[in-house]
């Protein structure tokens, strides 16, 4: 048998990674959504591929063609540490920004207008700041 023959296993191992690639894409949509209810759409869509991809996965695993790898105790513990560690080096880096948010009152709308105004240049007539995608995500 050639290896690079159509088989129920190949086809389904190429649907779940298909369905992987597509709730990152998915998750990526949902982070640098601005529309709450495109936002809610692609949440139900993400949703319903995780439930596909677990059913793929469990057909795959009962026929034996998907194996995941089982980690030992001291893997587990090297990430769960990992994790800690990348946990707080996310929350020293975000303190700042964090303190400066509360410092403007970004917290409500009124003092997100707030903190809007105070990147005010009279000197410029319009200015965007882009965020991931190359989408504005504020404009004046």
């Amino acid at each position: 048998m050639y290896q690079d023959q159509v088989t129920d296993k190949n086809l389904c191992l190429a649907v779940i990674n298909q369905l992987k690639w597509s709730a990152t894409c998915l998750t990526g949509k949902i982070l640098e959504c601005a529309d709450e209810q495109l936002r809610q759409d692609y949440m139900q869509l993400l949703n319903r591929t995780f439930a596909e991809q677990k059913q793929a996965f469990d057909l795959a695993h009962q026929r034996g063609w998907y194996q995941p790898m089982m980690a030992d105790q001291q893997m587990i513990g090297q990430v769960q540490g990992d994790t800690q560690k990348l946990m707080m080096e996310q929350q020293q880096s975000m303190g700042p920004m964090h303190q400066m948010a509360q410092y403007q009152g970004i917290q409500t709308p009124q003092g997100l207008n707030n903190y809007q105004q105070s990147f005010t240049n009279p000197n410029l007539q319009s200015q965007s700041i882009y965020v991931g995608g190359g989408q504005p995500y504020y404009s004046r």
